[in-house]
């Protein structure tokens, strides 16, 4: 019987994914323990292999969409996105430096636990680029998302609702000096708008706690409305990062009824039954997506730490079977003498050549992000373009 290859390419914008943020509101070093660890970007074995594979290079005329907007902003990491609808993007940012002084420096600033943007028109190349944070009582630069006594929140993925609303995951963290990259996940909450139209400064945000019995699994790594529902990767307690599914119906969602949560337990969405691993090796930071040209669930996140690669897993369906991650991109900050590179997801709400991805370069060294070069070229999200291609075997 003869046999045919069909191959289905679409141009997509990626980069390098990881689990860092720059630590504390002063500063927090990794320490000479934290060795970068090199990841293996051969090709993957038949074995490894899904019907999604992939090259890329970096998109730096993208790269100037962040240095466009308030020059008091002066880099920040995470760098999720959420399509507002309109030709505007939300972009949601850990850890930030904003100047203090009209020095515009990162030695005169101070570092807030996350702030937000808007950018108004879907082009990275040609649209603004406008960062928002709060003030405390003696108008010091503040988190947009306020933390609770020496608990902050990091950011991950969030969706807007098809009733308008908007919904953004925030990981809940606390401070371990002296121990691993000087802090820990310790729980997560939701961030409700109910009118997410205006200016980021004007909405009224809402906090939802989870209840406190569960499975334990923090989501929110990556969100994605499917049909009537939202769907999040959620990571295991412990550092394990083997990656699970959660899901609640929009109305749920937006209702804050987090109790009203299903797992994915291989077979069906169960309220009650054992959750089943979505894949092992997961991530705390990914994107999840549906690619209408490749008909393919993709999750893109970085592999390996410290020097990573972009890696692409896909699936027929958001519940699997998933395949294992194929790297697909390279960034040129890997190539360091002692890389951190993290941080990367996709974002296919922007008009590109592509499909848009941002990755951050940061330093296990905190001193350096204050050097002339470290401001310029530290910590700041960086886009790259990948093209993926799919290959279909029909008999």
């Amino acid at each position: 019987m003869r046999r045919m290859t069909l191959v289905l390419m679409v141009a997509m914008a990626t980069s390098a994914c990881g689990e860092g943020g720059s630590g504390d509101d002063d500063a927090v070093d990794a320490g000479p323990g934290a060795d970068a660890v090199a990841v293996d970007d051969a090709a993957p074995t038949d074995g490894e292999r899904g019907p999604v594979s992939g090259t890329g290079r970096a998109w730096p005329e993208a790269d100037a969409l962040f240095h466009r907007g308030d020059p008091r902003w002066l880099g920040a990491d995470a760098a999720h996105s959420v399509d507002l609808g309109g030709g505007r993007v939300l972009w949601l940012f850990g850890d930030s430096f904003i100047a203090t002084s009209a020095a515009l420096t990162r030695s005169a600033a101070r570092i807030v636990r996350n702030t937000v943007a808007i950018q108004d028109g879907r082009d990275p190349l040609l649209a603004s680029f406008a960062p928002v944070w709060r003030t405390d009582g003696t108008a010091a630069p503040a988190p947009f998302f306020a933390g609770v006594g020496d608990r902050w929140h990091w950011p991950g993925g969030g969706v807007r609702l098809a009733d308008g609303r908007l919904v953004i995951f925030l990981g809940v963290f606390r401070p371990t000096p002296g121990q691993g990259l000087g802090f820990a996940a310790d729980g997560w909450r939701i961030a409700i708008v109910d009118d997410p139209t205006g200016a980021p400064a004007s909405w009224v945000v809402r906090y939802v706690d989870p209840p406190l019995a569960g499975f334990g699994a923090v989501p929110g790594a990556a969100v994605a409305v499917v049909g009537d529902h939202v769907v999040a990767l959620a990571t295991a307690p412990g550092g394990s990062h083997v990656t699970y599914l959660a899901r609640w119906s929009q109305a749920a969602l937006g209702a804050g009824q987090l109790d009203a949560v299903e797992w994915w337990d291989g077979v069906a969405w169960s309220p009650g039954g054992v959750p089943a691993a979505g894949f092992a090796d997961g991530t705390t930071e990914a994107s999840l997506h549906h690619d209408p040209v490749l008909d393919r669930w993709l999750v893109v996140a970085s592999r390996g730490f410290g020097a990573t690669t972009v890696a692409v897993r896909d699936a027929p369906t958001v519940e699997g079977a998933w395949s294992m991650p194929t790297s697909v991109f390279t960034p040129p900050e890997s190539a360091a003498v002692r890389p951190f590179v993290y941080a990367g997801k996709a974002h296919p709400e922007l008009i590109a050549p592509g499909l848009a991805v941002t990755y951050v370069a940061n330093s296990f060294t905190f001193a350096d992000l204050f050097t002339p070069d470290g401001q310029r070229d530290l910590y700041w999200p960086r886009f790259a373009l990948v093209t993926l291609e799919r290959r279909l075997d029909d008999p």
